[in-house]
């Protein structure tokens, strides 16, 4: 029997030596971080603090027993609770998320602009129509007729009158962490109900390495208190701001992350965490920032089991994507060989779907034809049985030799199998022709309009939505600047 198929990068020797050049970093060379109240936390936990520079640095024990309070099961809660996602995944598989922070979007008509409200709107309902995408995130919106300060906040409140899923938010000023969870526990029936069922949960950065901002220290801070899980993130450049190489990249995105998860457990023991490392590398041609080179792929696939086998805590990192700015056969190999790779490495969270232009793009048909290329997935990572049953041992002794197996009993329970994609084509080339000669594209934009056909709307209540046009406007009133 061959179940959950994996592909392991890294020896259990290397696994070790990372963990431990991770924690040696930690307690020597340490971090910087800008927030009073939590330098005053980690002071009083034992860590070895600094308030004139920010400096932390976290002893062998402290940071030991931080690591060991972090969860290895919990639930990121759905809106509706039949999406909500339990860790680790019951069945050995992954969830999917739509791509954070794209500035751009491309139409399904090929249109290329900034992303505006009504887009946030259309993305999110399909996103909540694809079974393969399990949450959303937030996209980074033209802020029209509204304040810049407050983009991330009309954004969540046009994605939740539009999705019963789970989400990440990704704050863009230090005090709106606050208005999101604010948000967050109108929908749900308020802040006790949000700590049970968290429908949210929230992206913290190191920018750059080994350092935390304030607004990033703020969401983790205001997350623990009000039990919202984080997704701390890096999102190192190889060659840029850390080592070119696929290990030295994954070793700094990882002690990145690992920094955050032992502050968030110091702060609050036992606070959920899904590690998410989102690896990048500098073109040293055009020192463009790309994501789908082979030798990213590689440092994705070496944190994905790090954090896997190393620390056992769910990891995410981009699992599809492509440099490519369109729909084209970069973009179609890309994607596959990412997700391919990401899923069998140990991938908690296949992050990314939707995007292109290395994540500054979301596409509405590409997150359609990303969809049934993590059905395909799901099923590779599944694996399979070998048994006198699924190699139909019985038809095959009683066969003669002019027996078909079209008409078998066997047949009919198992051709339905395998993921059957609706945007990719298994017709001869006569029937291809008869139907227009349709590309991938063009079938992705045709189950793109059959999917708006048959939107089923998402209503809130009239009392949630007054509750969160209120927050929304308060928050314009208080963070937005003239």
């Amino acid at each position: 029997m061959a179940r959950n198929l994996s592909a392991r990068i890294l020896s259990a020797e290397e696994v070790e030596f990372l963990k431990e050049k991770i924690q040696v970093l930690l307690e020597t060379k340490g971090i910087h971080i800008e927030h009073p109240e939590v330098m005053e936390i980690l002071k009083k936990a034992g860590a070895i603090v600094s308030e004139e520079t920010g400096s932390v640095k976290f002893p062998k024990a402290l940071y030991e027993e931080a690591l060991k309070a972090a969860p290895r099961e919990f639930t990121l809660a759905g809106i509706d609770p039949k999406n909500d996602m339990k860790f680790p995944h019951p069945e050995g598989s992954f969830y999917v998320r739509t791509n954070t922070g794209g500035m751009y979007y491309l139409t399904e008509e090929g249109e290329y602009r900034n992303i505006v409200l009504d887009d946030v709107a259309e993305f999110t309902r399909l996103a909540n129509a694809l079974p393969n995408v399990n949450y959303w995130s937030l996209p980074s919106t033209d802020p029209v007729d509204f304040p810049a300060e407050t983009i991330d906040i009309h954004t969540l409140n046009t994605v939740l009158r539009n999705t019963t899923k789970h989400g990440w938010v990704q704050p863009y000023e230090a005090e709106n962490i606050k208005y999101l969870i604010e948000m967050a526990a109108a929908v749900v029936g308020g802040k006790e109900e949000l700590r049970k069922r968290p429908i949210i949960s929230a992206i913290c950065c190191s920018v750059p390495r080994l350092t935390y901002k304030y607004m990033d220290m703020n969401i983790i801070y205001e997350c623990c208190k009000a039990g919202v899980p984080l997704q701390p993130c890096a999102l190192p450049a190889a060659g840029a701001n850390v080592p070119i190489t696929p290990s030295g990249l994954a070793l700094m995105a990882a002690a990145d992350v690992v920094a955050m998860i032992v502050m968030a457990q110091i702060i609050a023991p036992g606070h959920p965490c899904v590690a998410t490392p989102l690896l990048f590398e500098m073109d040293m041609l055009t020192t463009n920032t790309t994501q789908a080179t082979m030798s990213t792929t590689m440092g994705r696939m070496i944190a994905m089991q790090l954090f896997k086998e190393g620390y056992g805590i769910p990891v995410h990192t981009y699992a599809t994507g492509t440099d490519s700015s369109t729909l084209d056969a970069q973009a179609g190999f890309e994607a596959a060989s990412l997700s391919h790779m990401v899923a069998l490495s140990g991938g908690s969270v296949l992050g990314g779907a939707g995007q292109v232009e290395t994540a500054k793009t979301i596409s509405p048909l590409q997150l359609i034809i990303d969809n049934d290329v993590f059905g395909m997935v799901k099923q590779l990572k599944a694996g399979l049985e070998v048994n006198e049953e699924t190699i139909a041992w019985d038809d095959i002794q009683a066969m003669t030799y002019q027996d078909s197996f079209v008409d078998k009993m066997h047949t009919f329970n198992h051709f339905r199998d395998g993921y059957r994609a609706k945007t990719f084509t298994r017709d001869s080339r006569t029937t291809w022709a008869e139907k227009g000669c349709k590309d991938l594209a063009a079938r992705a934009k045709e189950q793109y309009q059959i999917i708006k056909e048959n939107y089923e709307p998402v209503t809130l209540t009239k009392e949630v939505a007054d509750a969160l046009d209120a927050i929304v406007a308060r928050a314009d009133r208080e963070l937005g600047r003239k």
